[in-house]
């Protein structure tokens, strides 16, 4: 419990400190005029834009199971998941995904958590990408290289784990709890099933197209939304610090972490910083108000209730 609260507390530390330093040496009324360059039909547009993505992902988990997640089950979970991932810490969006699916499919929770699982490691695959790319843009080095090596170590685990693991998964014998035991075995079994020949190869397709997508759809914002001029490698900065964002569990939607990394890679790269806060909090506006609108709304249409995710599996 102590240590439960010492995070909170240590959450909320750098929330604050990112606050100060985004709201920090602003011109505010420069951030206005900077705002009132948005025109309502480009912001249409450009929301418009990011219905492929969601596509992409329900494809993504389509492809992951074997055709046991319809494409657009698949899109609408995702969009729950994103909903209560902006709202609530720690990345339960995942968990309500998976009750979701277990509704919804044939697919029960810990096979679902399976899937799950693989299509959080492809993302990483993309983070790891891009925080090398990015090093190496803005002159950083070759700092993302431990983050390739890690994922590469982690394919390596995971190919040898399902090679070794038996046609029913992994039946670990020292976890004294059946109900968890079986929970194990069953999410083992979903990610054998979903890397058996050269089953990853769609869903690593797809990632790359929802790679290209995604920066394209953060691109449209600074350069044609907000009329600014951002070369190639910032918009690549703000891919990832928003996948960074993304990522790391903690705050709801990581919420002032991604801000602050937004903000920070665009000022060291020569970028006003006010332009800066306007991009970094048009960024968060279109990636938190409409995907959390439609999420609550295949919530509240999907018959689960509020204490899902204390008792995920029942």
């Amino acid at each position: 419990m102590k240590t439960k609260i010492l995070f909170t507390i240590l959450q909320l530390l750098i929330l604050a400190a990112c606050v100060v330093y985004l709201f920090t040496d602003v011109d505010w009324q420069e951030l206005a005029e900077t705002f009132s360059h948005c025109s309502f039909p480009r912001m249409i547009i450009v929301l418009g834009s990011t219905f492929p993505i969601y596509g992409l992902m329900g494809l993504r988990l389509n492809q992951l199971s074997r055709g046991k997640l319809g494409t657009g089950l698949s899109m609408l979970g995702t969009l729950l998941a994103i909903a209560i991932n902006n709202i609530l810490p720690a990345k339960l969006g995942e968990i309500a995904k998976a009750v979701y699916f277990k509704r919804k499919s044939p697919l029960g929770f810990s096979q679902s958590m399976g899937i799950i699982f693989l299509e959080r490691f492809l993302d990483i695959n993309v983070l790891a990408v891009t925080a090398l790319a990015t090093a190496v843009v803005f002159g950083l080095g070759l700092y993302g290289l431990p983050l390739i090596a890690v994922v590469l170590l982690c394919w390596g685990l995971l190919i040898y784990m399902v090679q070794r693991m038996p046609e029913y998964g992994l039946e670990l014998r020292f976890i004294p709890n059946d109900t968890l035991r079986e929970s194990v075995r069953k999410t083992s079994l979903a990610i054998h099933q979903a890397m058996q020949g050269r089953a990853m190869l769609p869903p690593l397709g797809s990632t790359v197209l929802l790679w290209a997508c995604n920066f394209i759809y953060l691109g449209l914002i600074p350069l044609w939304l907000m009329e600014l001029d951002l070369t190639a490698a910032q918009v690549l900065g703000v891919y990832g610090a928003v996948y960074l964002g993304l990522s790391i569990p903690g705050l709801p939607g990581g919420i002032g972490m991604t801000e602050g990394a937004m903000v920070a890679i665009l000022t060291w790269s020569g970028l006003p910083k006010t332009d800066a806060l306007a991009i970094a909090l048009t960024v968060r506006a279109f990636n938190f108000i409409p995907p959390t609108l439609m999420g609550l709304i295949v919530f509240a249409t999907s018959g689960m209730k509020a204490n899902v995710l204390t008792k995920p599996t029942e």
